[in-house]
């Protein structure tokens, strides 16, 4: 999504509308308190910084114009989005505006996510959701329609080609480095690795949320590990692990990320044949994909977890599998708010959607020595596109 959000009004209307049709639901009804939603706000186009202190509700009906329920108070200050405004003073009216809203309604989305399935989306009280299901009204999760709201412009699918391409660069100018070092015999730690990196994207006009990961050795088994400019590992033979995602300058730009696995020095039979696997269950997440989007058939994210799952689940590595196959592209950060590639850590029960971008990174942590492999796809109306560079073997330094 990007920054400022959308109005769900002027541009997304009719699609959300359909969508509900689709779904035999009779609305969406938007809730925020005090920022606990942040969807609510963005949907609805609201600006930054208003003063807002007091519940509201933005109800789009399946057929008809949408309205939104203020406390008195915030009526005025509540900003003009073009549509009826209705107050309310005490608990017991905001209770009755409610029912008068949802009279005649038998479903309606909100933020939340049945058994907790997609925390991500799961941002209406329990409490709420429990009034809402006291005026007899079901209430299912919003989980796809938040998607309509985050597909890639035209330009954002531009930004995000420019930031793969900036890290093609960029872990070509580290793995220089790591044979500049190794040739010479001069020292490089993890640390300033990461620091090289960094500049090579800055000098590129790349943002980031921090600096690369990188692991030289025992330290590839953590997939979440960061090197301090204190006590990092120096080079040596063994395996090293890149982790390095960008966007371009633009605030609504979408992050590329990719991870590249490297070995100074010959690798063991182990480690070659534990990338191999990777790769195949890397290769068969994105073949799913391809495949059941080129059919128009619907995927969830769930299931290409478990394309990718199973390879590794039959080469007998599921001891080693720490995490989901892979996550949604965002803008704000590198892990977005659309569907992720996850069946185990969550049930992502999401459709992946055309115009969003997503990683695909299965992960393989032995006590030695981890390998992830991580390319970027972006799903099409008729298929799939594989958006960065794809290793398809060890770079052996």
């Amino acid at each position: 999504m990007a920054r400022g959000g959308c109005d769900v009004i002027g541009d997304r209307l009719e699609q959300v509308q359909a969508a509900l049709r689709a779904a035999a639901v009779d609305g969406w009804l938007l809730f925020d308190f005090r920022g606990t939603n942040p969807f609510a706000a963005r949907i609805a186009g609201l600006p930054p910084g208003g003063l807002l202190t007091r519940r509201w509700f933005l109800y789009v009906p399946a057929h008809g114009e949408p309205h939104v329920t203020v406390h008195a108070i915030e009526r005025r200050s509540f900003p003009d989005l073009g549509m009826r405004v209705e107050s309310y003073g005490s608990r017991t009216e905001l209770v009755d505006a409610l029912g008068t809203t949802l009279a005649g309604v038998r479903r309606t989305a909100m933020e939340f996510s049945p058994n907790g399935n997609i925390p991500y989306v799961s941002r209406v009280d329990a409490g709420t959701v429990d009034l809402v299901r006291g005026l007899g009204v079901e209430v299912v999760s919003s989980a796809d329609l938040l998607q309509l709201f985050l597909e890639w412009s035209d330009v954002q699918l531009a930004d995000h080609g420019r930031a793969a391409r900036a890290l093609t660069e960029v872990k070509d100018v580290a793995l220089a480095a790591v044979r500049e070092h190794a040739a010479s015999g001069t020292p490089l730690t993890e640390y300033e690795l990461q620091q090289h990196m960094a500049r090579a994207l800055d000098e590129r006009g790349m943002k980031y949320e921090h600096a690369p990961i990188v692991a030289f050795g025992e330290t590839t088994s953590d997939p979440h590990y960061t090197p301090s400019e204190a006590g990092s590992r120096p080079l040596a033979p063994g395996a090293i692990l890149l982790d390095l995602f960008c966007r371009a300058g633009a605030d609504d730009s979408p992050y590329a990320d990719i991870t590249w696995m490297a070995h100074l020095g010959p690798p063991s039979d182990a480690f070659l044949e534990t990338f191999d696997r990777v790769r195949a269950a890397r290769d068969a997440a994105v073949e799913f994909l391809r495949a059941r989007l080129s059919a128009g058939a619907e995927v969830r994210g769930y299931e290409v977890d478990h394309a990718a799952r199973a390879v590794l689940i039959a080469a007998g590595l599921e001891p080693y599998l720490l995490h989901r196959t892979g996550h949604s592209l965002g803008t704000d950060a590198v892990h977005g708010d659309a569907a992720h590639f996850d069946g185990i850590e969550t049930l992502d029960e999401r459709l992946v959607l055309p115009r969003l971008g997503f990683t695909v990174e299965p992960g393989v942590y032995r006590p030695d020595f981890g390998v992830r492999s991580e390319l970027n796809v972006v799903a099409t109306a008729t298929g799939l596109d594989v958006t960065t560079a794809v290793q398809g073997a060890v770079d052996v330094l």
